[in-house]
Formats: structure tokens, sequence, C-alpha cells
């Protein structure tokens, strides 16, 4: 299968991966990506297996409706028609009906994705409050660094006369040198996490926009389904009124077209 609802999936198969190889990601964001991969996987499994559904549903009622034309044509019994078209009606109201939870899944799983852009949004505003935080401890652990120093080298050119506070300045002095350090060592972990977190938030953008295009092409096909149920109940509704062969043909001939779109619709 290589049509368009397959290359809607084949873009969604794409961007799992990216969201799934993401890494340094803060543990907030962790969660998220597990949860779209989950969520990703599972939505991806249902339209194959729908997709496959539709395309043997395709290669099984063309014959039928192919024969039920034949039958028509040579103005076979009606009860025998009648049975035909109600064999077609069953297995295109179950089509209809696997059809329309694989919408539902779809619609679901896509409210799930809108709530990951508010949730990284959120995580976005931490990491931000908590940069501006590490800035201001760093800038004033710079700061008293600074003095601290000043002070150790005025006391050591005092000579003996600032031995008395030498030692304290020198142990004040590596003790703000280890705080600075150790605030520039967060912060740029911190900024890891950020630059790792925006990556995840382009995924994220992308997955919504991959989203929409399976979810479109999966109404396309459940609007195709839901046509072609209303016009099988229209034939057999003929039938049962015993009208003329020949417009209830056009009808079978018009379906028949019906169910091979529907069969490219879902490639």
């Amino acid at each position: 299968m290589n049509g368009y609802l397959s290359q809607a999936v084949t873009n969604l198969q794409a961007t799992e991966k990216q969201i799934s190889h993401l890494s340094g990601l803060p543990s907030a964001a962790q969660k998220i990506q597990a949860e779209s991969i989950t969520l990703i996987s599972s939505i991806l499994s249902t339209v194959q297996t729908t997709q496959h559904t539709i395309i043997s549903f395709v290669k099984k009622s063309v014959p039928e409706l192919n024969e039920i034309d034949a039958m028509l044509a040579n103005n076979q019994s009606l009860p025998s028609i009648q049975a035909a078209i109600e064999n077609v009606k069953h297995e295109t109201i179950t089509l209809q009906s696997d059809v329309n939870e694989t919408t539902n899944q779809i619609q679901t799983a896509s409210l799930q994705i809108l709530s990951y852009f508010n949730r990284l949004a959120t995580i976005e505003s931490d990491l931000t409050t908590q940069m501006f935080k590490l800035q201001g401890q760093r800038d004033y652990a710079k700061d008293k660094e600074e003095a601290t120093k000043k002070k150790y080298y005025y006391l050591l050119a005092l000579g003996p006369f600032g031995l008395i506070g030498l030692a304290t300045a020198l142990g004040l002095y590596l003790k703000w040198k280890s705080d600075v350090n150790d605030y520039e060592s967060q912060i740029n972990a911190l900024n890891n996490q950020i630059r790792a977190l925006k990556t995840m938030q382009s995924a994220s953008q992308l997955l919504g926009t991959d989203f929409r295009g399976v979810m479109e092409k999966i109404s396309g096909v459940k609007n195709a389904v839901d046509f072609l149920s209303s016009d099988i109940l229209i034939i057999e509704s003929d039938l049962d009124e015993s009208n003329i062969f020949l417009i209830i043909e056009l009808k079978i001939k018009a379906a028949i077209t019906e169910v091979q779109t529907l069969g490219v619709d879902a490639s």
C-alpha cells in the first residue's frame, strides 16, 4: 500500500522515531515522551489494521457486487439477489463499525496530543524560572568571590599584619569560587535540558501536523464507507420494493466504483 493514507502513516512513524531518539530531557518531559510513543504506536497499529480490513473488504465485495450485477442483468430470482445484497450489507455495516471505532480512537488521541503542548509549555516555564534563579545565585556568588579575592590580596599585601585574617579570607574565597563553579555546572546542565525540551516541542508540533494528516485521511475513508453503506441500504430498499432491475443495476455499478475508490483512499 502506497496511497495517501499510507504516506500519512509513514510520516507519523518518522515523527515517532524522532521523538523516541530524543535524550537529555527533564524528567517531566521524559514522561510525555514515553506517553506519546505509546500513543503513536497504538494509533499506528489501529490504523494499519483498519487499512488491511478495508482492503480485504474491497477484495471480497467487488466480486460480490459484480456477481449481483450479473444476476440483475440475467433477471435471476429476486430472493437470490436480495440474499446476495443482504450479505454485502452485513459486510459493509461491519466495516462501518470498525472504521467508526478507529475514527473515535484517533479523535480521542488528538486531544491527548494537544494536551502535550500545554504540558511542555509549563515545563519550559518552570525551567526558565529555575534558570533565572540559578543565574541570580551565581551572580551573587561571583560578587562575593571577587570581594573575598580582593580582601585576600589586600591582607596578603599587609604582610605580617594581615596574617590574622588571611586564612579566613582564603577559606571564604575558595568557598565562593566553588559555589560559582557549582552554579555554572547547574546552569550548563539546565541549558542542555532546555535545548532538548525545545527539540521535543518542535517534534511535538510536527507530531500534531502528522496526526492531523492521518485524521484527515481516516475521515475521508469514514465518509466513503458511510456513503457506501447508505447506497447499499437504498439498493436493498429498491429490491424490497421490486423496482426496475435496470435502475438497480446502475446503482450497483455506482457502488462498485465507490468500493474501488474506497480501496484507493485506504491504501
